[in-house]
């Protein structure tokens, strides 16, 4: 079985635990406040510039460089919608970094040092969720909050990729030609399964904001039953 074929299987439950938490099912009944939002790409853009920049200091790795895309690098679109979110909507940042994202970003450190390889793993579910569901979070941020063209959602935007679905099939095609033992496959499974677990928490950790901010009772209401 290919690598990439493996980590899609394999991670395939944490994907639909992760597509399950409150948080999210709120954002896609359009329950989301700009507030909330911009706690969510603040902690995201902390995240994405830990990675990026482990990513670079180890662009020359035998197994990272073959998956070593610059052109998928968030952080300066994160960025950029943050500071739109400050001034169109006067959001405010927290100024600090939270409990859930300073452990994925102590979880990312840690691999790097380790086993540098696994951090094909972070590339590969942060990446290529956001060329897939990513676009689909697209077009309902866009909706809730009203917004045109790339003002507010340039974290889902890819300019130097012309077409999503060719460039996720280069990507896989790269992943599958990793020098990994089969010891080394499974554990990029297992850390992949990680990742996901590492993003829902962030979305778990934003649902008392999300509370806060639009009222328990409409979140309740906006959660389905099941």
């Amino acid at each position: 079985m290919s690598i990439a074929m493996m980590l899609r299987e394999g991670t395939a439950d944490k994907h639909q635990e992760t597509e399950k938490v409150p948080y999210l099912r709120a954002i896609f009944r359009g329950g989301l406040d700009t507030q909330t939002y911009t706690y969510q790409l603040e902690s995201l853009r902390d995240v994405y510039k830990e990675m990026e920049e482990l990513f670079r200091t180890n662009s020359s790795d035998p197994i990272l460089s073959k998956v070593y895309f610059p052109e998928l690098f968030r952080t300066k679109a994160l960025e950029e919608d943050i500071k739109f979110f400050q001034s169109k909507f006067n959001a405010k940042l927290r100024g600090k970094v939270t409990a859930a994202t300073q452990n994925y970003i102590d979880h990312i450190k840690r691999v790097a040092k380790e086993n540098p390889y696994l951090l094909v793993a972070q590339s590969y579910v942060r990446y290529l969720g956001d060329l897939s569901g990513g676009q689909a979070i697209k077009k309902v941020i866009a909706k809730t909050f009203s917004l045109e063209g790339a003002d507010g959602v340039a974290f889902y935007e890819f300019p130097e990729i012309q077409d999503h679905q060719a460039f996720k099939g280069i990507y896989r095609t790269a992943m599958d030609t990793l020098p990994l033992s089969d010891a080394q496959k499974t554990e990029l499974v297992e850390e992949s399964k990680k990742v996901f677990d590492l993003n829902k928490n962030l979305f778990v950790e934003l649902e008392s904001d999300l509370k806060e901010n639009i009222g328990a009772e409409r979140f309740a209401a906006l959660i389905p039953a099941g």
